[in-house]
């Protein structure tokens, strides 16, 4: 993100001091889409520091008695990433509760609306005092722990006060907020924090051994002279949409106060609860930036900034559906109305007005974006679970714990690696010990994508949970799952599923398939598929499904895929053919991390998320056989 510094007076000092941080400069302008716009100022009061820390920007700088000789990369890199900022003079700091402030901005820009923001307010205010006292004004020397002492330690921020080169040191306060942290840190331009003389103050001592048992971590830099302390926050919740018009804000531009008056009166009476207004395009942009309307009123002809050049100025920043502008004109040929939509409005009224089209057409407008609101949280909802959904999905496979435990009763090497595209999939693999030295693997994938894919591997999970505890033979494990599946499973659904058991007694793998992609068998120093076809499982009454045996040897390995392996494209061609596998398969001399080999020579051909999920198993039985 661009860090743009939007100078109230410039002159040419200050932006060629801003142009030396590496920082756009704008006069007076509205912010672009990803720019961190910071208000400069000659100097900052209250109400200012309040405005430059509300959306969009992003913290303000002071520059009265030159600007800052440097920002440090601290500073810098918070406010690129997305967080706040404040360069004060050491006067403004001293006088103006900027903790509180900050503390305020952060809660209501970056944090959860409900986060207790106490300790954070503490600290802060202690990092803001140390910073300013023991830096900027420079006080050193212990301090009597009485009232003469009290007393002295006024005189001397009185007299730093005074000293107007102390006052033009600045102090630097930023934070940002990313991974369930909040850093905050604060910098001086004076001496620094940790010194001897300030450690043995008994009157004002800097409390940063306090300070440090109360965040996740707190570290000194500079020499000193910057502080960083983290906290662990909960992410902000995205603001509640509006549930009636009485939240509703409504801008009404317009150069003529008894339009203005006719409208708010109309506003009112449709129940708005917020009118606001503008007597000409200037101060329309400066409201609209401070207090988000819900819609703009938009007269056409007006001084200073007319309402076309307005609009097109918003559309810079807001889209359509962002911010509903209406014009209200009285020019009404085709040509006029087409210059309103042309210039970003949404709807164009003509004067003289009629009350009953104005509430129409205002209302239709206010409604829309109500309704959007609710899409868009109804849409994150449906993300969240579907997260959800997509996190208990995966639960379903063997954990790594599991794995491990058959690994070590077996005496076989197993991995098992699923892959998740950007929907929710049908992909499904498990295994299963079925005697003590026999271990049945089963791989499914089913039809489709969405909930309804993920609830079908649920179904199939429950299926399995039900099955006796000797599990029968791959095909008739097959049988049982189709007569059920079938009873369920819509038309156009069905899975197809591979279904293997390793018996290491016999040294014998048995295996049947349900239209699944045939598994690789390396053995005997052979790389081959292991042929078996089947009809899918849930698409007919009574199918019939054959069963195949394959010798399984000390040195044999075993790897199931789904069909997006085999499937995928880039660009127009296959990532990986069939004859691409066996030849990463013969490549990697049957290790006995196959399925890992395999799923990065895919990912470095086609990285990112899959089209579709992937999952691979492999079963290897250790030994010496070399592969050719």
């Amino acid at each position: 993100m661009n860090i743009v510094a939007v100078l109230t007076e410039p002159s040419p000092a200050q932006e060629r001091f801003f142009h030396q941080q590496g920082w756009q400069v704008a006069r007076s302008q509205m912010p672009g889409m990803g720019q961190a716009p910071i208000a400069v100022r000659d100097r900052f009061d209250e109400t200012a520091l309040r405005h430059a820390l509300k959306e969009p920007w992003a913290g303000g700088v002071e520059t009265a008695g030159g600007p800052p000789q440097t920002f440090s990369g601290c500073f810098q890199r918070h406010l690129a990433e997305g967080g706040l900022g404040l360069s004060l003079r050491s006067d403004t700091a001293y006088g103006n509760d900027v903790a509180k402030l900050f503390c305020e901005a952060l809660r209501q820009r970056l944090l959860s609306s409900d986060s207790d923001t106490d300790d954070l307010e503490f600290v802060l205010h202690e990092l803001i005092s140390n910073g300013l006292l023991h830096g900027n004004f420079g006080i050193t020397g212990p301090l009597a722990a009485d009232e003469a002492g009290l007393d002295a330690f006024g005189d001397t921020v009185e007299a730093a006060l005074a000293d107007e080169r102390r006052m033009r040191r600045r102090l630097h306060i930023s934070a940002l907020y990313a991974d369930g942290l909040l850093e905050v840190a604060v910098e001086d331009q004076g001496a620094g924090f940790a010194t001897e003389a300030v450690e043995a103050d008994a009157v004002r001592p800097h409390g940063l051994d306090f300070i440090a048992g109360m965040v996740d971590s707190f570290r000194l830099e500079e020499n000193g002279r910057r502080a960083v302390a983290t906290f662990p926050f909960r992410p902000r919740q995205k603001p509640a949409s509006m549930v009636s018009l009485e939240q509703a804000a409504v801008l009404v531009v317009d150069d003529k106060k008894l339009n203005r008056d006719l409208l708010t009166a109309l506003m009112t009476a449709m129940g708005v609860g917020r009118i606001l207004q503008a007597e000409d395009g200037e101060q329309a942009l400066e409201m609209i930036e401070r207090d988000k309307p819900d819609l703009v009123l938009l007269d056409v002809m007006m001084p200073k900034l007319d309402g076309y050049d307005t609009c097109r100025t918003l559309r810079r920043h807001y889209s359509l559906s962002e911010l509903p502008v209406i014009f209200i004109t009285a020019l009404d040929g085709p040509s006029d109305r087409f210059a309103c939509f042309a210039a970003g409005g949404n709807d164009v009224i003509s004067k003289p007005l009629n009350n009953a089209e104005v509430i129409a057409r205002v209302g239709v407008h206010l409604q829309l974006g109500l309704i959007m609101d609710k899409l868009t949280l109804f849409q994150d909802r449906v993300h969240d679970e579907l997260q959800q959904a997509r996190s208990a999905q995966l639960a379903l496979t063997p954990t790594p714990q599991t794995i491990d435990q058959i690994a070590d009763r077996t005496g076989l090497s197993i991995e098992g690696l699923m892959e998740t595209s950007s929907e929710l999939g049908g992909d499904f693999w498990t295994l299963m010990e079925t005697g003590p030295r026999r271990l049945c693997v089963l791989m499914a994938d089913f039809t489709g994508h969405g909930t309804l894919a993920a609830f079908n591997v649920f179904r199939l999970h429950l299926l399995l949970s039900r099955l006796p505890r000797q599990v029968p033979s791959p095909a008739r494990l097959l049988d049982l799952l189709n007569a059920e599946l079938r009873r369920v499973l819509k038309p156009g659904e069905f899975a197809s599923v591979f279904v293997a058991e390793i018996d290491l007694d016999r040294q014998c793998l048995t295996f049947s398939s349900a239209a699944a992609p045939q598994p690789v068998l390396v053995t005997g120093g052979n790389v081959r598929y292991l042929e078996c076809e089947g009809p899918p499982l849930g698409a007919f009454d009574h199918p019939e499904f054959e069963e195949w045996t394959a010798p399984f040897q000390p040195g044999t390995q075993l790897l199931i895929y789904s069909d997006a392996l085999v499937e995928s494209v880039a660009g127009e061609a296959l990532v990986c053919s069939e004859d691409t596998l066996l030849d990463w398969v013969r490549q990697e001399g049957g290790g006995h991390r196959l399925a890992t080999a395999v799923l990065e020579r895919f990912s470095a051909l086609l990285p990112g998320e899959p089209p579709d999920d992937l999952s691979l198993v492999s079963i290897g039985w250790p030994g010496s056989a070399a592969v050719s």
